[in-house]
C-alpha cells in the first residue's frame, strides 16, 4: 500500500529486523495503514522529518540512541512533539515505565507481543490521537482505518 493523503502511517523503530517485520506485517494485516520502519533512532527521526508519520513505535533498547535519547529528541522537535508514541520493550521495570510516561508516551508494550494485543492498542491509540486531533483534515473517517475483514474488537 503506497503512502497517500488519506492513509495512516505508522513508523516502527526497532533495531531487531526480525520484531519490525513481524510488528509491519501483523499491523498491515490487521489494520489499513502504511507501516515505515527504521533500524535507529537516529534514521527514526529522520523518516519523521521526510514522511507524514501519525503514530510511533519505539523500542526502549537499541544500540546507538537509545528509545529514550529518540524520545526525546521527538519530544524536543515542535513538528513532531505531538505525534503518539508506543514504547516497545522486553523489559518492564517500574523505573522504565515511569520515565517513559514522563516523556509523554501513549502505552508501553512488553515483547514479546500477542498479534492481537498490537493490533488493540494500535487502534486505541489512533483512535484516542484521531478524536483529539481531528485527523479528518486528511479527509479520512476514522473507519477507514480498520479492515472491513477485521472484528469489532479492535474498535475502541
Amino acid at each position: 500500500m503506497a503512502p497517500d493523503k488519506t492513509t495512516i502511517n505508522v513508523l516502527i523503530i526497532d533495531d531487531d529486523e526480525i520484531v519490525c517485520h513481524m510488528a509491519k506485517t501483523i499491523l498491515e494485516d490487521n489494520l489499513r495503514c502504511e507501516v515505515l520502519t527504521a533500524l535507529s533512532g537516529m534514521d527514526g527521526i529522520d523518516m519523521m522529518i521526510k514522511n507524514t508519520v501519525h503514530l510511533v513505535l519505539l523500542d526502549v533498547a537499541m544500540s546507538g540512541w537509545s528509545g529514550f535519547k529518540t524520545l526525546s529528541v521527538i519530544r524536543d522537535k515542535v513538528l513532531l512533539r505531538d505525534i503518539p508514541v508506543i514504547m516497545l520493550t522486553s523489559s518492564a521495570d517500574r523505573g522504565s515505565v515511569i520515565k517513559a510516561l514522563k516523556l509523554g508516551v501513549a502505552d508501553y508494550i512488553r515483547k514479546p507481543f500477542l498479534p492481537e494485543e498490537l493490533v488493540t492498542r494500535v487502534s486505541k491509540v489512533i483512535w484516542e490521537y484521531w478524536q483529539e486531533e481531528s485527523l479528518d483534515v486528511l479527509s479520512l473517517g476514522i473507519d477507514h482505518f480498520f479492515c472491513n475483514s477485521c472484528s469489532s474488537k479492535y474498535r475502541p
